[in-house]
């Protein structure tokens, strides 16, 4: 996989990413989180990652048999315990990196060509030019995705919200705020890049 493609799908996210604000979130999310499991779900760190994307991602990533592939587990048991890790990962630049990595090898394998036995299923996400690639990243990373089996995600579902503004990059946010496309953001990140 063509490590810019990382880097353009959270491009966006690094630029937006205020330390002090940051702080205020993690705060913020910690002490709720752990203790219910809900709470306000900031995004924090780097890569802007919320808790509740991470956990969605840990149990798509464990169901998806990618674990044993990759050998790497996560406990994804709906308790204080595996709350308080996910989000002190979350904290760390170095799981950020690894939970990209989970993103995107997730990604693949559910829009990918190939079902769980290696038959083929589609024209999947790795057969595109690197281009649509990174739009299609970007848009299931910015949106949160759909994990379903492998080789059977809709890449006309994503594409259908690649073009959408949402994207800001106010501290708070209004009704006037200008709001941008992801997917284009990373895009242009990516052409700079390569």
């Amino acid at each position: 996989m063509d490590p810019g493609i990382a880097e353009a799908v959270v491009w966006p996210e690094m630029e937006r990413y205020r330390r002090l604000k940051d702080y205020m979130e993690t705060a913020a999310n910690y002490g709720t989180y752990i203790t219910t499991g809900g709470g306000p779900d900031f995004s924090i760190g780097l890569f802007q990652m919320k808790p509740s994307f991470i956990e969605a991602l840990e149990k798509a990533w464990m169901r998806s048999g990618l674990a044993r592939k990759y050998e790497l587990w996560f406990d994804t048991a709906d308790n204080a315990t595996a709350r308080r890790i996910r989000i002190t990962r979350l904290m760390k630049e170095e799981w950020q990196v690894i939970y990209l990595g989970v993103f995107l090898r997730l990604l693949y394998h559910s829009y990918g060509s190939y079902d769980k036995q290696g038959e083929w299923v589609q024209a999947g996400l790795e057969t595109l030019p690197p281009e649509e690639q990174v739009r299609l990243a970007a848009t299931a990373y910015n949106r949160g995705c759909v994990w379903p089996a492998a080789g059977y995600g809709d890449l006309d579902r994503l594409r259908a919200h690649a073009d959408e503004k949402h994207f800001h990059y106010a501290l708070i946010p209004s009704a006037a705020t200008e709001r941008y496309c992801y997917a284009e953001l990373a895009l242009a990140h990516y052409e700079s890049i390569k």
